[in-house]
């Protein structure tokens, strides 16, 4: 993906007007964002920031979504739980893009990375193709999913499959988020997944995840009509950088390499996945928590001796996504990315009330949902640069 353009490179089409899917010179201050981009690229480089620290084990997983509300957690809603075999929508990044609706007319031109000829859209097919096909022969019903997302599409889970490029060759490895509001099954979802990748082997990409991987336009089902169900499980996984030429041989020559990776985090997932815990499937409001007397600092990972990105003034506000352990994972603005801070060093504030308004607007629309019947995928050709 055009990481010049946006750091996910979900979208390669001129940036909108400032907000949330703005591109990061819109917003960041160019000179902090350096400063992290460096300081993150040296962790990876000198530290060596382990897969391993992410400490993830495969089985169920630890993770969780923050709510300030007990009221959420028992909020049931009114859509019907899936039947049938377990049904996983799998998307290969930028696939149809040309064929986007109106609504997301801006983005037909975002075909995603490239290296020479070798194109990250032949990439993301290989591995969602050999995915599809492990899981088809034992049984889950698998939708390959384009650019365009069915209104309302319901699945047990979506992983929508991407590769990033940069213009740092020594950039390399692997992330991946749920959405914004991500329900408690979405991060479980996304923390399976994280375990199946740091058990790999593959190294963890340091500058980490991007507001444009949670706000997808896939996800985003408060924005646009062609996006998943508020209560469809679902992340986004950046497999590797066409720019980094370690990534680059293992993304064209072992498709099956990260389809075992998926398959092997999918099923991590399913062990402790349940259709029948609805209140599960309810997206959540991110709370904001403040930093403690002694103030706080972000690391670039729930550990440490971690690269530490930037420090919070005491009382400094931050928006928490999710919980592991004793850590939380909060958004850091200035840089447009997630980072860590461990709950010693918070103090406690309350959250925003849930947003009954949008759940239950969603409701009827999510319980009306396309069935998901299948879309196949062609096999992509061998290509090399």
């Amino acid at each position: 993906m055009e990481n010049r353009i946006r750091r996910d490179g979900t979208y390669r089409a001129p940036p909108p007007a400032p907000g949330r899917d703005a591109c990061p010179a819109c917003r960041a201050r160019p000179a902090l964002v350096a400063a992290v981009s460096a300081l993150a690229v040296a962790a990876t480089l000198f530290v060596a920031v382990p897969a391993a620290r992410l400490d993830l084990a495969p089985g169920r997983p630890t993770g969780s979504p923050v709510d300030a509300s007990p009221a959420w957690v028992g909020f049931t809603p009114a859509f019907e739980p899936l039947e049938g075999p377990i049904r996983i929508g799998l998307q290969p990044g930028h696939w149809k893009i040309e064929e986007l609706p109106d609504e997301l007319a801006r983005l037909r031109t975002s075909t995603g990375a490239a290296w020479g000829r070798l194109r990250e859209l032949d990439l993301n097919l290989a591995v969602v193709r050999d995915l599809a096909a492990r899981l088809e022969k034992r049984g889950f019903a698998v939708d390959v999913v384009p650019a365009t997302v069915p209104p309302g599409y319901r699945a047990d889970l979506f992983i929508s499959v991407h590769a990033d490029r940069s213009d740092l060759p020594l950039r390399s490895g692997w992330k991946l988020a749920p959405p914004w509001r991500a329900s408690a099954w979405s991060v479980m979802l996304a923390e399976a997944l994280s375990a199946a990748f740091a058990s790999s082997g593959l190294p963890l990409d340091a500058l980490g995840v991007t507001d444009n991987m949670r706000g997808y336009f896939g996800f985003s089902w408060r924005r646009y009509e062609h996006a998943l169900s508020p209560y469809t499980p679902a992340a986004l996984v950046e497999l590797g950088f066409l720019g980094n030429a370690a990534d680059r041989e293992r993304l064209r020559d072992r498709p099956g390499f990260y389809a075992g990776i998926l398959e092997k985090g999918i099923d991590a997932y399913l062990e402790g996945y349940d259709r029948g815990i609805r209140s599960a499937f309810v997206p959540t409001n991110p709370p904001r928590l403040v930093a403690g007397t002694s103030g706080a600092r972000l690391r670039s990972s729930p550990d440490r001796v971690s690269a530490i990105l930037d420090e919070l003034v005491p009382g400094q506000p931050v928006t928490v996504l999710a919980r592991r352990g004793e850590w939380y994972e909060a958004w850091f603005p200035e840089a447009r990315m997630s980072a860590w801070l461990p709950a010693s060093e918070l103090a406690g504030a309350p959250g925003p009330a849930p947003d009954w308004t949008f759940v239950i607007r969603m409701n009827e629309r999510a319980a009306a949902s396309v069935d998901g019947g299948s879309i196949k995928a062609p096999a992509p050709p061998r290509v090399r640069p």
